[in-house]
């Protein structure tokens, strides 16, 4: 069956729903939509991802709802089911653990993995199982619920250890009063809820009470209770303005296909965790994508804030606001915030989105999989993903001595071993340079190294065109770009310029290797000053080996040597006055600056 055309849609009707591109059973793509005719029209006359799924679509199914909540929640559970291609996915799609207080006369705390509707309240998701099984801990040790996990409850006999240590009100044997029971299961709540401002204060006058009753043990055991809270919430969470009441507030970070959305929970003015998602969608836009985590997580996620601060503004969270009503009972508010502390919590969730993409692009080159590779196939419309990668850098010593340095990565990360480079006879010819360096890395001694399959020439169109002559002339084709320095810009042998952003993990992957040849070529001048001026220091009188290595050390050649103050030198852990004298003498009667 062909492409579909619009004449070819099922009678659409003006109503909210979900509709299904599909390419026969394959379903491409789940999406809701306030009108279910006019959503799915617009993919006709649309342009990028919407028209290639419309032309790619065989089929389309759709089913009304009752209104556009029910739709968000029909689109999520369609498209956990089918996992469409051009849905946005997010990493590691698994079932978070959650705090269960169960909904009976005598509830218990449970860790699940799913919400269920079956009137109990659950607390999370936890991303970090440590975190929960610290608070699970926390609550067993303080708090005297049954720790049992059958439930419905189960009668027993006898009352278990944990009642006689103190940590059960032993229900299951009919020794604990409901009225008791319910004040521990509130007490509970609050610390869940992050509400433990108000629970101590409680707690500290239930202390005062019973001092003043003359019962000191229990007095004592409320103590070891509070000191227990302060030190679990004053470690494990960060302060802030208790007056900021609760709130969410996310960030997000974007590489190239490569995104990060991060959720901060803040209760009672303390930051309660951390949840963080990975997407990597190269065509998403960075709202389908903070989109697709909000839904995600809000239909799960329990208790609610009264807020929600988002990075950017969305369009259509009209039914989202309205999901999360119906969930927490309330208004929750979805805003941008444009100054003030909330601004600023907004930067800062930003700022660790930024530290986390870093750490997963880190953590994807030292596995040999760095996104940059996939993405310049894709930029360069390379045949295949490349894996090895040659940077070129010509550098001189003020105008002399040209010298050719190659650097070179495999699979994204830098292979050391293999970075040459050789002395060129070119004169003061930039052009003529790179052609005589690229000629002798395939014609020369190099030529028994592996092709690349791919060449970074740092430089514009000049040096890529002069690059590509030597690759003629050594009889090869092979790929090649250029990589301009001030703006770092990639220049194609056709003169296309490609202006990508700093994060993006293409370039940050040529830049990263266009700096280690640059590099590799500097240390060779570097090593080149040192022993120029090494010939003339080791002349010089009251000049020794040692103060032969603090000065090379120190400044490296004899240009910095002769603009070095006399005082300066002086000064320095071994030299004196007269050495520096007749060092700065010396210098001054004619020692060559080096070719």
């Amino acid at each position: 069956m062909g492409k579909m055309r619009p004449e070819e849609l099922p009678p659409l009707p003006e109503a909210p729903g979900v509709y299904l591109w599909k390419r026969g059973e394959e379903v491409l793509y789940v999406g809701k939509a306030k009108s279910l005719r006019a959503r799915v029209k617009s993919y006709f006359h649309a342009e990028g991802k919407a028209r290639r799924i419309a032309e790619e679509a065989t089929a389309l199914d759709f089913i009304a709802t009752r209104d556009e909540v029910e739709a968000l929640l029909l689109e999520a559970n369609l498209i956990k089911a089918h996992r469409p291609p051009y849905n946005v996915l997010l990493k590691d799609d698994k079932h978070y653990p959650f705090l269960k207080l169960t909904n009976e006369p005598f509830p218990t705390l449970l860790v699940v993995r799913r919400v269920e509707e079956d009137g109990a309240k659950y607390y999370g998701p936890f991303p970090e199982a440590g975190a929960l099984r610290r608070i699970k801990a926390l609550v067993d040790r303080l708090f005297p619920l049954r720790k049992n996990s059958g439930y419905p409850m189960k009668r027993r006999r006898y009352p278990c250890l944990n009642h006689s240590m103190g940590r059960c009100l032993a229900p299951c044997v009919g020794l604990a009063d409901p009225k008791a029971y319910g004040e521990v299961v509130r007490q509970v709540e609050a610390v869940l809820e992050g509400r433990v401002d108000g629970l101590l204060s409680e707690l500290e006058a239930k202390m005062r009470e019973a001092a003043r009753r003359l019962e000191f043990e229990r007095a004592a055991e409320i103590r070891d209770q509070i000191e227990a809270l302060k030190a679990f919430f004053s470690t494990a969470q960060q302060a802030f303005d208790p007056e900021m009441g609760d709130l969410d507030f996310l960030g997000m970070a974007r590489a190239g296909a490569l995104s990060v959305v991060q959720l901060y929970q803040v209760r009672s003015g303390r930051i309660l965790g951390r949840i963080s998602r990975v997407v990597e969608k190269e065509e998403a836009t960075d709202e389908e994508i903070l989109w697709a985590f909000l839904r995600d997580h809000y239909l799960e996620a329990s208790p609610l804030p009264p807020l929600v601060l988002l990075p950017f503004p969305l369009e259509d969270l009209e039914s989202l606001a309205e999901l999360l009503r119906r969930r927490a009972g309330r208004r929750v508010e979805l805003r941008v915030p444009k100054r003030g502390e909330k601004q600023r919590l907004l930067e800062l969730a930003e700022k660790n989105a930024r530290l986390a993409l870093e750490s997963e692009l880190k953590l994807l080159e030292r596995r040999g999989n760095h996104p940059g590779l996939k993405a310049l196939q894709d930029l360069l419309a390379l045949s295949r993903r490349p894996f090895r990668i040659e940077g070129y850098d010509v550098s001189h010593l003020q105008g002399e001595a040209r010298v050719f340095s190659m650097a070179v990565m495999e699979g994204g990360r830098p292979k050391k071993a293999e970075y040459r480079r050789m002395r060129l006879r070119a004169g003061n010819d930039d052009y003529a340079a790179m052609e005589e360096g690229v000629f002798r890395r395939f014609t020369g001694s190099l030529k028994e190294m592996p092709l690349p399959d791919l060449l970074l020439i740092d430089g514009g169109l000049g040096q890529v065109r002069a690059a590509m002559r030597a690759l003629e002339r050594a009889g090869l084709s092979l790929p090649l770009v250029g990589l301009a320095k001030k703006e770092e810009v990639l220049i194609t042998p056709e003169g296309r310029e490609i202006r990508l952003p700093l994060t993006h993990p293409a370039l940050r992957l040529l830049i990263h290797l266009r700096d280690e040849a640059h590099a590799n070529g500097l240390r060779y001048h570097q090593k080149r000053r040192a022993q120029e001026a090494l010939k003339v220091l080791e002349g010089i009188p009251g000049i020794g080996e040692a103060r032969r290595k603090l000065l090379l050390e120190r400044y490296g050649g004899l240009k910095a040597l002769k603009e070095a103050p006399l005082e300066e030198l002086a000064r320095l852990p071994g030299m004196s006055l007269k050495a520096a004298q007749a060092l700065k003498e010396a210098l001054r009667e004619g020692a060559p600056e080096p070719a």
